[in-house]
């Protein structure tokens, strides 16, 4: 059965208003989430990652960190990638989510490199389909991960739902044909609304996405995680809703 896990966009109101989100790490634990993923922009100061790791340890939750930084840039390593490895390691999260870059087009030794990096770290490593061009499409993202796997590159992939809309991109083409290649899946559903500046999350039974018939085909080693702003008087039913779909997906 699929782990579901949190991103604490999920808390944006509350992120907005001040809270950080290592007070918010007692409330996803609260809901019987054991898996969150916070995010390196709401980092509030150094101190936060202390604070997250001690959290995290009270709380019984494993760490997954979203860094909204490219993974490689101008062909080459990140120069900040050893920074951001660093600040995972501080708060004892296991994987950590990068942009693309231009990763589709660096050398063998840059991939090695980068595998060395994360196993120095004990964190694994994953990309994603953001909302950009450079690194949104289908083309860049299909491209990138066969040339991690070409080369045996070992870093895995975030399969964000929603972001193919962004970038007028079709998600089940997208779904279908990088599934081999997903070790994180980010939950959401959109409008679908064809206007870029009316395009929006929904909550999950409101959208165009059939999600739940990717839930269904996803292998069950893979974690889900609800990914878009939920306000918190309907986040446990959000929560539910996916977690009965992922039990009707292990049957």
């Amino acid at each position: 059965m699929n782990i579901i896990g949190i991103n604490t966009l999920v808390y944006m109101d509350a992120l907005r208003d001040g809270a950080t989100q290592s007070e918010l790490l007692g409330s996803i634990a609260e809901l019987g989430v054991t898996l969150a993923e916070v995010r390196r922009e709401y980092i509030a100061g150094d101190d936060e990652f202390n604070a997250i790791a001690n959290a995290a340890r009270i709380n019984g939750l494993r760490l997954f960190y979203s860094v909204p930084e490219s993974i490689t840039v101008n062909g080459d390593v990140n120069p900040r990638f050893e920074e951001f490895l660093d600040e995972a390691q501080r708060m004892g999260a296991s994987n950590v989510k990068f942009n693309q870059g231009d990763i589709n087009n660096v050398d063998l030794e840059v991939l090695r490199r980068i595998d060395e990096s994360s196993a120095a770290h004990g964190v694994t490593l994953t990309i994603e389909n953001d909302q950009t061009p450079e690194n949104g499409t289908f083309a860049c993202t299909s491209a990138s991960l066969d040339h991690i796997v070409a080369n045996g590159g070992k870093v895995g992939y975030t399969f964000d739902l929603g972001n193919w809309y962004w970038c007028d991109e079709d998600a089940v083409r997208a779904f279908d044909r990088l599934l081999p290649y997903i070790t994180v899946f980010h939950l959401k559903n959109v409008n679908g609304a064809s206007d870029k500046t009316q395009l929006a999350t929904t909550m999950l039974e409101d959208g165009v996405i059939d999600w739940k018939k990717m839930l269904q085909r996803l292998p069950e080693t893979v974690p889900v995680f609800l990914e878009f702003p939920i306000p918190s008087d309907r986040l446990a039913e959000q929560l539910s809703i996916v977690r009965n779909a992922v039990n009707q997906a292990s049957h």
